[in-house]
């Protein structure tokens, strides 16, 4: 029996990696976890009915609250697959925000909220769950094409991350800095650029590269990937891909035995992210 998680599942990306899993595997419980319990539970009856007879009869999809950020929350839903003997073969951390382009809010409110979901909220759901990953499992973290570093970092940022030495603090410290910047504004004279969600999914990439080199003993593959410029709430429906397509590279990841571990995937394919 294997065991899927996917963070951030009642819509977007997040709903349609649950749904094509429904039609994908055999023999598997999906957990299809969600920061509102009303919304999750919504989403998995909806998807029940979309996929109706394509799931086999021998996958089981389950409901959990999980709010990322939050240490409570997480904490819970670590001890609810643990009290239940639950093992993790794919953790699909996709759970993410983005402000909208015209947002008013101050760079400073903007990387505080952002980075805190999409990096430290990514790196605190992993702390509590990859203890339960089997060996040979897999952790795919749902970045984006906003990732990639050249041209928009001085070389020193990049300088960084081509080394296989660097630290979560490391990780830390880079975020940090540029929240810092944000107010009063130094961040183009500091090295960042102004898009806070660009950094945030830069240190995700580099958070993914680190549990790649981390769980090599374990034989946990760590694969980050971009889904494609999809039509979801978060890009304001203005991405040329539907949902669907922007799960193929995901489950690729998740399910491909051919999907190398510490790369940054796209298009199915390794792609460079530090140039």
């Amino acid at each position: 029996m294997k065991v899927f998680v996917v963070t951030g599942a009642n819509k977007g990306i997040g709903y349609g990696i649950v749904r094509n899993l429904l039609k994908l595997v055999k023999e598997s419980t999906i957990f299809l976890t969600a920061r509102s319990e009303e919304r999750g539970l919504k989403a998995m009856d909806d998807v029940l009915k979309e996929v109706g007879t394509m799931k086999d009869s021998s996958v089981d999809l389950k409901f959990h609250q999980l709010d990322i950020t939050s240490e409570e929350s997480c904490k819970n839903f670590r001890d609810y697959l643990d009290k239940d003997k639950y093992k993790i073969d794919v953790l699909i951390n996709n759970a993410g925000f983005a402000f909208d382009i015209d947002a008013t809010e101050s760079p400073l409110v903007q990387a505080k909220s952002t980075i805190g979901i999409n990096y430290y909220g990514t790196k605190m759901i992993s702390k509590y769950l990859i203890p339960l990953i089997k060996d040979e499992g897999r952790i795919v973290n749902i970045c984006s094409m906003c990732g990639k570093m050249g041209g928009y970092y001085s070389q020193d940022k990049i300088d960084l991350f081509k080394t296989n030495t660097y630290t979560e603090k490391d990780i830390d410290d880079f975020v940090e800095k540029y929240i810092d910047a944000c107010e009063p504004d130094n961040r183009t004279v500091e090295g960042y650029p102004c898009s806070s969600y660009r950094v945030s999914k830069a240190a995700e990439i580099a958070l993914t590269m680190l549990y790649h080199r981390q769980l090599s003993d374990r034989k946990i593959r760590a694969i980050a990937c971009c889904p494609g410029y999809v039509a979801t709430d978060m890009t304001n429906y203005k991405g040329p891909l539907t949902i669907d397509e922007g799960t193929v590279t995901p489950l690729y990841c998740a399910l491909n035995e051919e999907a190398p571990s510490g790369e940054f995937i796209q298009n199915c394919q390794v792609s460079t992210w530090l140039t």
